[in-house]
Protein backbone atom coordinates (compact mmCIF):
# COMPACT_ATOMS: atom_id res chain seq x y z
CA UNK A 1 0.00 0.00 0.00
CA UNK A 2 1.47 3.49 -1.14
CA UNK A 3 1.82 6.18 1.16
CA UNK A 4 -0.99 8.30 -0.49
CA UNK A 5 -3.48 5.07 0.16
CA UNK A 6 -2.70 5.40 3.85
CA UNK A 7 -2.89 8.94 3.71
CA UNK A 8 -6.65 8.87 2.99
CA UNK A 9 -7.41 6.03 4.94
CA UNK A 10 -6.30 8.70 7.79
CA UNK A 11 -7.98 11.20 6.37
CA UNK A 12 -10.84 8.74 6.42
CA UNK A 13 -10.56 7.72 9.72
CA UNK A 14 -10.16 11.18 11.37
CA UNK A 15 -13.28 12.36 9.43
CA UNK A 16 -15.91 9.56 10.83
CA UNK A 17 -14.44 10.15 14.24
CA UNK A 18 -15.17 14.23 14.41
CA UNK A 19 -18.56 13.08 13.08
CA UNK A 20 -19.15 10.73 15.85
CA UNK A 21 -17.71 13.03 18.56
CA UNK A 22 -20.30 15.89 17.34
CA UNK A 23 -23.08 13.90 18.07
CA UNK A 24 -21.67 12.59 21.22
CA UNK A 25 -21.41 16.41 22.31
CA UNK A 26 -24.97 16.98 20.99
CA UNK A 27 -26.27 14.83 22.86
CA UNK A 28 -24.65 15.06 25.98
CA UNK A 29 -26.47 17.54 28.61
CA UNK A 30 -24.88 21.39 29.21
CA UNK A 31 -24.62 20.22 33.27
CA UNK A 32 -24.68 17.41 35.26
CA UNK A 33 -24.92 19.28 38.68
CA UNK A 34 -28.35 20.00 38.37
CA UNK A 35 -31.79 18.81 36.86
CA UNK A 36 -33.41 22.51 37.77
CA UNK A 37 -33.02 26.30 36.67
CA UNK A 38 -30.93 26.90 40.43
CA UNK A 39 -27.27 26.68 40.66
CA UNK A 40 -25.65 24.99 43.70
CA UNK A 41 -22.63 26.82 45.03
CA UNK A 42 -19.47 24.57 45.70
CA UNK A 43 -20.02 25.38 49.14
CA UNK A 44 -23.44 24.40 49.52
CA UNK A 45 -22.38 20.85 47.75
CA UNK A 46 -19.32 20.61 50.50
CA UNK A 47 -21.91 21.17 53.58
CA UNK A 48 -24.33 18.54 51.75
CA UNK A 49 -21.74 15.79 51.05
CA UNK A 50 -20.29 16.22 54.92
CA UNK A 51 -23.96 16.24 55.84
CA UNK A 52 -24.42 12.92 54.01
CA UNK A 53 -21.28 11.80 55.86
CA UNK A 54 -18.99 11.82 52.40
CA UNK A 55 -15.57 12.95 52.50
CA UNK A 56 -13.40 14.76 50.08
CA UNK A 57 -9.93 15.67 49.42
CA UNK A 58 -8.84 18.90 48.77
CA UNK A 59 -9.47 18.91 45.22
CA UNK A 60 -8.62 21.53 42.38
CA UNK A 61 -12.22 24.09 40.71
CA UNK A 62 -9.78 24.52 37.74
CA UNK A 63 -10.25 22.38 34.81
CA UNK A 64 -6.71 20.98 32.77
CA UNK A 65 -6.32 20.03 29.03
CA UNK A 66 -6.44 16.80 26.70
CA UNK A 67 -7.22 14.98 23.32
CA UNK A 68 -9.25 12.69 21.71
CA UNK A 69 -7.03 9.86 20.49
CA UNK A 70 -7.22 6.89 18.09
CA UNK A 71 -5.35 3.84 17.94
CA UNK A 72 -5.98 0.90 15.39
CA UNK A 73 -4.01 -1.41 17.70
CA UNK A 74 -0.70 -1.91 16.20
CA UNK A 75 1.82 -3.10 18.53
CA UNK A 76 5.30 -5.16 18.29
CA UNK A 77 5.09 -6.81 21.19
CA UNK A 78 5.07 -10.35 19.39
CA UNK A 79 7.77 -9.58 17.32
CA UNK A 80 10.02 -8.38 20.11
CA UNK A 81 10.21 -10.59 22.35
CA UNK A 82 12.47 -12.48 20.47
CA UNK A 83 14.75 -10.11 22.19
CA UNK A 84 13.90 -11.21 25.42
CA UNK A 85 15.99 -13.66 27.67
CA UNK A 86 16.27 -17.00 27.36
CA UNK A 87 15.39 -17.52 30.66
CA UNK A 88 11.66 -16.02 30.22
CA UNK A 89 8.99 -18.23 27.87
CA UNK A 90 6.51 -16.12 25.93
CA UNK A 91 3.33 -17.12 23.95
CA UNK A 92 1.38 -14.30 22.46
CA UNK A 93 -2.41 -14.12 21.64
CA UNK A 94 -3.17 -12.66 18.56
CA UNK A 95 -6.99 -12.48 19.48
CA UNK A 96 -6.12 -10.34 22.30
CA UNK A 97 -2.90 -8.83 21.50
CA UNK A 98 -1.23 -9.86 24.77
CA UNK A 99 2.34 -11.26 26.11
CA UNK A 100 2.29 -13.74 28.51
CA UNK A 101 5.64 -14.29 30.35
CA UNK A 102 6.85 -17.19 32.44
CA UNK A 103 10.04 -17.25 34.25
CA UNK A 104 11.89 -20.59 34.05
CA UNK A 105 13.09 -19.97 37.05
CA UNK A 106 11.19 -17.63 39.26
CA UNK A 107 13.18 -14.26 40.38
CA UNK A 108 13.31 -13.65 43.87
CA UNK A 109 12.28 -10.23 45.64
CA UNK A 110 15.39 -10.30 47.43
CA UNK A 111 17.48 -10.05 44.35
CA UNK A 112 15.49 -7.54 42.36
CA UNK A 113 12.86 -5.45 43.07
CA UNK A 114 9.29 -5.63 40.95
CA UNK A 115 10.43 -1.96 39.77
CA UNK A 116 14.19 -3.24 38.65
CA UNK A 117 12.72 -6.07 36.84
CA UNK A 118 10.01 -3.99 35.15
CA UNK A 119 12.90 -1.48 33.40
CA UNK A 120 15.03 -4.28 32.80
CA UNK A 121 14.99 -4.69 28.75
CA UNK A 122 15.94 -8.41 29.12
CA UNK A 123 13.15 -9.35 30.84
CA UNK A 124 10.08 -6.80 29.78
CA UNK A 125 9.28 -4.87 26.80
CA UNK A 126 9.10 -1.54 27.11
CA UNK A 127 9.28 -1.13 30.49
CA UNK A 128 10.11 2.05 31.44
CA UNK A 129 7.26 3.07 29.35
CA UNK A 130 4.71 2.40 32.49
CA UNK A 131 4.14 3.57 35.62
CA UNK A 132 2.96 2.02 39.08
CA UNK A 133 -0.63 1.99 39.35
CA UNK A 134 -1.23 1.53 43.41
CA UNK A 135 -4.71 1.49 43.06
CA UNK A 136 -5.27 -1.27 40.65
CA UNK A 137 -2.31 -3.37 42.77
CA UNK A 138 -2.12 -6.27 44.96
CA UNK A 139 0.46 -8.14 46.81
CA UNK A 140 0.36 -11.01 44.31
CA UNK A 141 -0.59 -8.77 40.72
CA UNK A 142 1.77 -5.33 40.61
CA UNK A 143 -0.40 -3.31 37.49
CA UNK A 144 1.75 -0.76 35.32
CA UNK A 145 0.00 1.37 32.95
CA UNK A 146 1.15 2.66 29.56
CA UNK A 147 2.38 6.24 29.93
CA UNK A 148 2.34 8.83 26.66
CA UNK A 149 3.00 11.53 25.02
CA UNK A 150 -0.68 12.38 26.03
CA UNK A 151 -1.08 11.12 29.41
CA UNK A 152 -1.11 7.83 31.09
CA UNK A 153 -3.23 5.36 29.54
CA UNK A 154 -5.97 2.95 32.11
CA UNK A 155 -6.62 0.70 29.67
CA UNK A 156 -6.60 -3.38 29.48
CA UNK A 157 -5.12 -2.44 25.35
CA UNK A 158 -2.04 -0.90 27.78
CA UNK A 159 -0.67 -2.21 30.63
CA UNK A 160 1.66 -4.29 32.41
CA UNK A 161 0.64 -7.06 35.59
CA UNK A 162 3.57 -8.50 37.17
CA UNK A 163 2.74 -11.68 39.42
CA UNK A 164 4.48 -12.23 42.12
CA UNK A 165 4.15 -15.78 44.78
CA UNK A 166 5.80 -16.08 47.65
CA UNK A 167 8.14 -13.25 47.29
CA UNK A 168 9.30 -14.72 43.58
CA UNK A 169 8.48 -12.65 40.67
CA UNK A 170 7.01 -15.67 38.44
CA UNK A 171 5.99 -14.04 35.40
CA UNK A 172 3.76 -11.27 33.92
CA UNK A 173 1.10 -10.73 31.05
CA UNK A 174 1.71 -7.18 28.84
CA UNK A 175 -0.11 -5.35 26.66
CA UNK A 176 1.42 -2.28 24.44
CA UNK A 177 0.09 0.58 21.74
CA UNK A 178 2.53 1.78 19.84
CA UNK A 179 0.02 3.60 17.43
CA UNK A 180 -1.79 6.52 19.60
CA UNK A 181 -2.56 9.89 17.82
CA UNK A 182 -4.76 12.86 18.34
CA UNK A 183 -7.24 12.74 16.27
CA UNK A 184 -8.58 16.63 17.35
CA UNK A 185 -7.37 19.30 18.84
CA UNK A 186 -6.24 20.35 22.78
CA UNK A 187 -9.27 20.76 24.54
CA UNK A 188 -9.87 21.54 28.34
CA UNK A 189 -11.48 19.43 30.60
CA UNK A 190 -13.58 20.04 33.62
CA UNK A 191 -12.22 20.30 37.23
CA UNK A 192 -11.10 17.08 39.75
CA UNK A 193 -13.82 18.90 41.76
CA UNK A 194 -16.21 18.87 39.22
CA UNK A 195 -15.87 15.62 38.34
CA UNK A 196 -16.82 14.64 41.81
CA UNK A 197 -19.64 17.05 42.05
CA UNK A 198 -21.56 15.57 39.17
CA UNK A 199 -21.09 11.91 40.50
CA UNK A 200 -22.52 13.24 44.04
CA UNK A 201 -25.45 14.83 42.29
CA UNK A 202 -26.05 12.16 39.96
CA UNK A 203 -26.25 9.73 43.30
CA UNK A 204 -23.46 7.95 41.98
CA UNK A 205 -21.39 8.95 45.15
CA UNK A 206 -23.21 7.33 48.40
CA UNK A 207 -23.82 8.27 51.64
CA UNK A 208 -21.13 6.91 54.34
CA UNK A 209 -18.26 7.07 51.49
CA UNK A 210 -14.22 8.58 51.10
CA UNK A 211 -12.76 9.70 48.19
CA UNK A 212 -9.49 8.15 48.16
CA UNK A 213 -7.92 9.51 44.95
CA UNK A 214 -8.89 11.46 41.92
CA UNK A 215 -6.46 11.16 38.70
CA UNK A 216 -6.31 12.36 35.12
CA UNK A 217 -6.31 9.37 32.66
CA UNK A 218 -7.16 8.25 29.29
CA UNK A 219 -9.90 5.46 28.94
CA UNK A 220 -11.90 3.86 26.25
CA UNK A 221 -14.57 5.83 25.37
CA UNK A 222 -16.09 3.88 21.94
CA UNK A 223 -14.90 1.96 19.00
CA UNK A 224 -15.47 3.56 15.24
CA UNK A 225 -14.96 1.38 12.32
CA UNK A 226 -11.93 -0.79 13.53
CA UNK A 227 -10.43 2.21 15.49
CA UNK A 228 -10.39 2.58 19.75
CA UNK A 229 -11.36 5.96 21.09
CA UNK A 230 -9.73 6.78 23.93
CA UNK A 231 -10.84 10.16 26.20
CA UNK A 232 -9.40 12.00 28.85
CA UNK A 233 -11.03 11.01 32.20
CA UNK A 234 -11.09 11.38 35.66
CA UNK A 235 -10.78 8.37 37.47
CA UNK A 236 -12.55 8.12 41.19
CA UNK A 237 -11.61 5.94 43.91
CA UNK A 238 -14.11 5.47 46.53
CA UNK A 239 -14.16 3.77 49.32
CA UNK A 240 -17.78 2.61 51.59
CA UNK A 241 -16.57 3.88 55.43
CA UNK A 242 -18.13 0.83 56.75
CA UNK A 243 -17.09 -1.87 54.67
CA UNK A 244 -13.52 -1.06 53.14
CA UNK A 245 -14.91 -2.04 50.13
CA UNK A 246 -13.61 0.24 47.00
CA UNK A 247 -14.73 1.06 43.64
CA UNK A 248 -13.97 3.14 40.88
CA UNK A 249 -15.97 5.58 38.90
CA UNK A 250 -15.21 7.31 35.51
CA UNK A 251 -16.06 10.57 34.47
CA UNK A 252 -15.29 11.85 30.95
CA UNK A 253 -13.07 14.75 31.09
CA UNK A 254 -14.71 16.71 28.36
CA UNK A 255 -18.45 16.20 28.83
CA UNK A 256 -18.38 15.03 32.95
CA UNK A 257 -20.79 11.88 32.03
CA UNK A 258 -20.54 8.93 33.85
CA UNK A 259 -18.59 6.12 31.91
CA UNK A 260 -20.28 3.08 32.67
CA UNK A 261 -17.93 0.51 32.14
CA UNK A 262 -15.79 1.34 35.27
CA UNK A 263 -13.57 -1.86 35.27
CA UNK A 264 -10.70 -0.09 32.40
CA UNK A 265 -12.33 -2.01 29.54
CA UNK A 266 -13.34 -5.17 31.59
Amino acid sequence: MDHRKIEWLFLILFFLVDIYLLVELWQAPITLTSSTNSVTTSTSLKAEMKSDNISVPSLSKKGDAGYYLASRGKTDLKTAAEKLSSDVTTNYADDDRVLYATMKTAISLDRMSVSEFKNDGNYVLHGKQYVYAKNLSSNSSYVYVQKTQYGQLYSSLGQLVVNVKNKKITGYYQTYLSDLASVRELQTTISPWRAVTNLYTTRELSDNSRVMQVKLGYTKLTEVRGSVIFVPTWLVWIENKSSKSSSLKRVNAFSGQLLQNSTLDD
